[in-house]
């Protein structure tokens, strides 16, 4: 059975909403964050969630387990295939979700619950929330071909959706434009997302 290591406050949410929406089995494995267990050290010797175990493939990078995951166990609608029409806005924001909106605010996230009191506001910390909210500006322009990134609901929203929740942690979601903000409310009002919550 795939073995999810799991802290709800990190990308291995994206994992077990995915395996929700594709009616998965999975166990659970929850971390402690800055704690990790012997096993999900052997899993991912950084200590960095996610990791997944799935037989003898273990992987701990997120988007790349949602590929791999859609792709073994597929199909599956929220994986689109190369002749899709919309294969392009499903592979771009995929990626897009993590690589573009979510991995530059980490040091920001570090910054602000661990550094001292006089370094947690710079201009590091405010240039990255620019970036961040730029982002946010491609996501809406996306919006205006429909109500999800690549047509129907799929991967790539998952992908996106957490990246928007990272954001709203830090308080940027006040700076979400309407359709960004009712997208939002869409994912976040999904049955597996909220079994996913609920982990």
């Amino acid at each position: 059975m795939l073995q999810i290591f799991h802290n709800p406050r990190t990308r291995s949410f994206r994992i077990v909403w995915l395996a929700e929406e594709m009616g998965l089995p999975y166990e659970i494995r929850t971390e402690t964050l800055g704690k990790p267990s012997g096993a999900l050290l052997a899993a991912s010797p950084s200590g960095k969630l996610p990791a997944v175990l799935d037989g003898d493939t273990a992987m701990s990078e997120s988007t790349a387990i949602m590929h791999y995951l859609t792709q073994k166990y597929g199909p599956t609608s929220l994986a689109l295939a190369p002749h899709n029409a919309r294969y392009a806005d499903y592979v771009q924001f995929l990626i897009f979700g993590e690589a573009s909106m979510a991995a530059p605010l980490n040091p920001v996230i570090r910054t602000l619950f661990s550094a001292p009191e006089d370094q947690k506001q710079n201009f590091t910390v405010e240039a990255t929330k620019t970036i961040f909210r730029l982002r946010v500006k491609d996501v809406e322009h996306q919006l205006g071909k429909g109500d999800y990134m690549a047509g129907d609901f799929s991967a790539a929203d998952i992908s996106v959706g957490w990246s928007l929740g990272f954001g709203a942690v830090l308080g940027l979601d006040a700076d979400y434009p309407p359709l960004v903000r009712a997208y939002f409310s869409r994912l976040q009002a999904r049955p597996a997302f909220k079994a996913a919550a609920a982990k």
